[in-house]
């Protein structure tokens, strides 16, 4: 059996924008080229250059500072490097003058013995 047609209470849906006013109406922020004058269109497309302009320099200036960043690291891996040398020579002599001391010092002690 069909079910009787009655009349939803809920009006239809209708798609709204962000400012609340329903999509197509007048008063909708609607095609720039519809409803804009030359000049408002001239000073947004201006705006929008700079806009671009400002995101171009904001680009530039992280890859700047990305490069910076990547001379200062290698900058630093090479006086790691360096360190690390300087460490194992200084090791290396330390290690030989504490050897050799030790054996004059064992062969002057049992000598006088």
């Amino acid at each position: 059996m069909k079910q009787p047609s009655i009349p939803s209470p809920e009006p239809p849906l209708i798609h709204r924008n962000k400012r609340g006013a329903a999509a197509g109406d007048s008063q909708g922020s609607g095609s720039l080229r519809d409803n804009a004058s030359p000049a408002a269109n001239e000073s947004v497309h201006a705006l929008l250059k700079r806009i671009c302009d400002l995101l171009e320099n904001r680009v530039q200036e992280e890859e700047e500072q990305r490069y910076e960043d990547d001379k200062e690291n290698q900058m630093k891996d090479d006086w790691m490097l360096a360190a690390a040398v300087l460490d194992r020579f200084c090791t290396i002599a330390f290690a030989v003058i504490f050897v050799a001391g030790s054996v004059i010092f064992f062969i002057v002690f049992e000598s006088r013995t």
